[in-house]
């Protein structure tokens, strides 16, 4: 349920501004009490994390703008980043590793840190000074090398197991078309579902092209398209029955009134129920008192 990585930092941008709650900003949010340095790791990690709050800043930065905590989370999701410098007394960026401590479940988690080496375009395990690096961690290089892509690893296969399922669907869609054509709507045509299928092996295509590159979001979108093209092939949808050409507005307007029995529904009375003549009779008949309250104190 847990992951414990150490990254080397490359660069210290950008700044980030602290506001009275100790939540992270960007540079131009008004009415900051402090900044720092949230460097190329925490905020490639951040952009990657998705929808969350702002993160919380549990360590504020002193001299150093560099040396933070920051913690931040969504539904299922915890992450906590330390910044800190482990070799040449801080003085450049790259004298700094984040440390990155992550709660939740594995295929998040694996996600997250596939979508974090991708964005910085480089293996973030690789120290500027390896011998520093494993006595600030406490871990052996080769330890977190095989921790990182072990992870690395999950989040690309879970996401290549994501583009089998919808070529699954659109196989199993092309298969059944025979049989679900007996039962589709008028002005509904099987080349047309055919071409939509095709249409949507070819997104599977560019998923499979996008996971080589390690582009997540690029996947993600083929894989919508993909989705809207079955959708839009199966007889049962309601994208198909829209072939049909009726319109439910103009289907309701040509009911003529004739043909509606509403004699079900409608109870007319050409007199009040006794009940009701009964009440209204005692309230002509009772004389009910008036009284003014208007002067009363």
């Amino acid at each position: 349920m847990e992951s414990h990585l150490h990254a080397q930092v490359r660069s210290g941008n950008p700044e980030m501004k602290i506001d009275a709650d100790r939540r992270l900003r960007h540079a131009n949010y008004p009415e900051t009490e402090g900044s720092l340095y949230l460097g190329d790791v925490g905020d490639a990690l951040l952009r990657c994390f998705g929808a969350h709050e702002p993160p919380r800043v549990t360590e504020i930065p002193g001299f150093d703008q560099q040396i933070w905590r920051i913690v931040t989370s969504n539904a299922e999701v915890s992450v906590t980043i330390e910044s800190r410098s482990y070799w040449g007394f801080g003085l450049f960026s790259s004298c700094f590793l984040n440390s990155i401590h992550m709660t939740g479940p594995l295929n998040q988690r694996a996600r997250l840190v596939f979508d974090l080496a991708a964005s910085l375009g480089r293996n973030p395990w690789e120290a500027k000074w390896i011998g520093r690096f494993a006595k600030a961690t406490g871990v052996n290089p080769i330890d977190e090398k095989a921790e990182w892509e072990a992870l690395i690893e999950r989040g690309h296969s879970d996401l290549a197991d994501s583009i089998e399922v919808i070529r699954s669907k659109a196989r199993a869609l092309e298969k059944e078309l025979t049989t679900l054509a007996e039962d589709a709507p008028k002005g509904w045509i099987k080349e047309g579902a055919l071409d939509e299928i095709g249409a949507a092996f070819s997104e599977c295509d560019i998923a499979n092209d996008a996971l080589h590159d390690r582009s997540s979001t690029g996947l993600e979108r083929a894989l919508s398209r993909a989705e809207v093209h079955i959708i839009a092939a199966d007889p049962r949808t309601e994208v198909a029955a829209q072939h049909s050409g009726g319109d439910a507005l103009e289907e309701m307007a040509a009911i003529e009134v004739d043909d509606l029995d509403i004699s079900d529904t409608v109870l007319e009375y050409e007199e009040l129920p006794p009940d009701a003549t009964m009440l209204q009779d005692a309230i002509k008949q009772e004389d009910i008192p008036f009284v003014d309250l208007s002067e009363e104190d």
